[in-house]
C-alpha cells in the first residue's frame, strides 16, 4: 500500500514528465540505436561517423549553461516546449539531409537544443518534490523513460529495413505532440520570490557572478570530474555497441545483432525494478549509494566488451551468446538504476533554490563532455579495429571514478559544517 500511496502523491507535473518521457522515449530509442549504422551509409569513415555523434554534446556544453539560467530567470516549462519544438524540426531536417557537412551542422543545432530541455526539465522536479522524495520522483522519470526502451529498438528494427528515414519522421512527430502538450498541460514551477525587489537582483546576477558560485563549488566540480567518464560509458553502450556487436558477430552469423533484444532487456528491467530500488534507497547514504552503483556499472562494461571474444573463441552459438549477454547486461542494468537517480538528487539537494536550473546545467555537463569524449575515442578505435579497447578502458575508468565516490559523504558534511559556520 505504500508504494501505490507514494505513486499517487507525485505531483502532477511528474505525471506529465513521466507519460511524455514514456511517448518519447519510445520515439528515440527507435532512432538512436540505429543513427550511427544510418550514418555509416552517408559519410565515408567511422571517424567521421563518431564526430557528427560527439558534436552534438559539445554543442549542448555550450548551451545548457545559457539554458540553465534562462529557465531559472523566465521559467522552466518555456524552455521545455522550446527545447522540445526545436529538436522535432530539427530530427525532421536530418532525414532530408545529405553530405558530411549537413550532419554535422544539423548535429550541433540538435545540441543546442536539446541543451535547453534537461537543467529545466530536472529543476521543475526538483521544484514539486521534497529533497527526501526527489530519488523516488526521479526515478520514476527513468521508469518512463526506460519504458520506451523497451519497445523502441524492437520497433526501430523492424521499421529500419523497410524506411531508415521513416525513423526521423515518426520521432518528429512524437516530439511535435510533446511540445503542444507541454505547452497546455505544464504548470510553470518557478520558485516565487519572496519579494519583488529580490525577485529584480535575482534575476540581475550577473553572469560573471553565476560562475564565480559555480566554480568555487568544489563539491560540485568533483561530481562533474568524476562523472565524465561515467557518461562516455554511457554513450557507447547506447552508440558503438552495436557496431562493436556487428564487427564481433558478422563472420559468424551475418547481420545478426543482439543489440536490440539487449537494450530492450536493459528497459525492461528498468520498468519493473527502478522505482522499488529508488524508493529503498531514498532514505540511504548519496555516497555509498553511488559508490556501489558505479563499480556494478562499470565491471557490466568492462563484461560487455570481453565477453564477444571469449563467447566466440569456445564455440557458442548466437542464442548462447545472447544468454550470457542477458546476464551480464541484468548486473549492468542494476548497476545503472541504483546509480542515476541519487546523481540527480545529489546536485538537486546542493543547488542553490535561485540557481537550481544553472546547477543542473552544470551537473549535465557530466553527460555532455562524455557524450563528446566517447563517440570520438570509439570512432578512432573502431577505425583501427580495437573496439574491445574501448569498453576495456571505459569500464576500467567508471570503476576508479566509482572508487572516488566512497569520499563523497564526507566531503558533503564538511561542506555542511562549513555552511553551518559562515551562517
Amino acid at each position: 500500500m505504500a508504494f501505490f500511496k507514494k505513486l499517487k502523491g507525485m505531483d502532477r507535473n511528474v505525471w506529465i514528465r513521466v507519460i511524455g518521457e514514456t511517448i518519447t522515449s519510445s520515439a528515440m530509442m527507435m532512432l538512436m540505436p540505429f543513427f550511427a549504422l544510418y550514418l555509416e551509409g552517408k559519410v565515408d569513415s567511422m571517424l567521421k561517423v563518431g564526430f557528427i555523434m560527439s558534436i552534438s554534446p559539445i554543442a549542448s556544453l555550450f548551451g545548457s549553461m545559457a539554458g540553465g539560467r534562462l529557465a531559472d530567470i523566465y521559467g522552466r516549462k518555456r524552455m521545455m516546449v522550446f527545447s522540445t519544438l526545436g529538436s522535432s524540426i530539427i530530427l525532421f531536417s536530418f532525414s532530408l539531409a545529405e553530405g558530411y557537412t549537413a550532419f554535422l551542422i544539423l548535429s550541433v543545432l540538435l545540441g543546442i537544443s536539446n541543451s535547453f530541455f534537461n537543467p529545466a526539465a530536472s529543476a521543475m522536479v526538483a521544484d514539486v518534490t521534497a529533497p527526501e522524495e526527489r530519488t523516488e520522483a526521479y526515478g520514476l522519470l527513468r521508469v518512463g523513460s526506460n519504458f520506451g526502451t523497451v519497445i523502441g529498438p524492437l520497433l526501430g528494427s523492424s521499421i529500419v529495413y523497410f524506411s531508415k528515414d521513416s525513423l526521423f519522421y515518426i520521432a518528429s512527430t512524437v516530439l511535435g505532440l510533446y511540445s503542444i502538450a507541454q505547452l497546455l498541460l505544464l504548470k510553470e514551477t518557478l520558485p516565487a520570490r519572496k519579494h519583488i525587489k529580490e525577485e529584480k537582483e535575482n534575476t540581475k546576477i550577473p553572469i560573471k557572478k553565476v560562475f564565480s558560485i559555480i566554480l568555487s563549488d568544489k563539491l560540485l566540480l568533483f561530481y562533474v570530474a568524476t562523472g565524465v567518464i561515467i557518461s562516455m560509458g554511457f554513450s557507447q553502450i547506447e552508440g558503438m555497441l552495436p557496431l562493436y556487436f556487428k564487427q564481433s558477430f558478422k563472420a559468424h552469423f551475418g547481420e545478426w545483432n543482439p543489440y536490440p533484444y539487449l537494450m530492450s532487456l536493459n528497459g525492461l528491467l528498468v520498468v519493473l525494478f527502478q522505482f522499488p530500488i529508488s524508493s529503498y534507497l531514498s532514505n540511504r547514504s548519496i555516497g555509498k549509494t553511488m559508490f556501489y552503483g558505479t563499480i556494478l556499472f562499470g565491471l557490466g562494461i568492462l563484461s560487455i566488451g570481453f565477453a564477444p571474444p571469449i563467447l566466440l573463441s569456445i564455440g557458442f552459438g548466437k542464442w548462447l551468446i545472447l544468454f550470457f549477454l542477458a546476464i551480464i547486461f541484468v548486473y549492468y542494468t542494476f548497476g545503472e538504476m541504483v546509480m542515476s537517480p541519487v546523481q540527480m538528487t545529489f546536485v538537486a539537494n546542493i543547488a542553490p533554490e535561485e540557481l537550481r536550473a544553472t546547477y543542473m546545467a552544470v551537473g549535465s555537463m557530466k553527460w555532455t563532455i562524455g557524450g563528446f569524449l566517447g563517440p570520438l575515442l570509439g570512432g578512432f578505435l573502431f577505425d583501427l579495429k580495437l573496439g574491445l579497447w574501448l569498453f576495456v578502458i571505459l569500464g576500467t575508468g567508471v570503476v576508479i571514478s566509482g572508487a572516488m565516490y566512497r569520499t563523497l559523504d564526507e566531503k558533503v558534511a564538511i561542506r555542511e559544517n562549513e555552511q553551518g559556520i559562515a551562517q
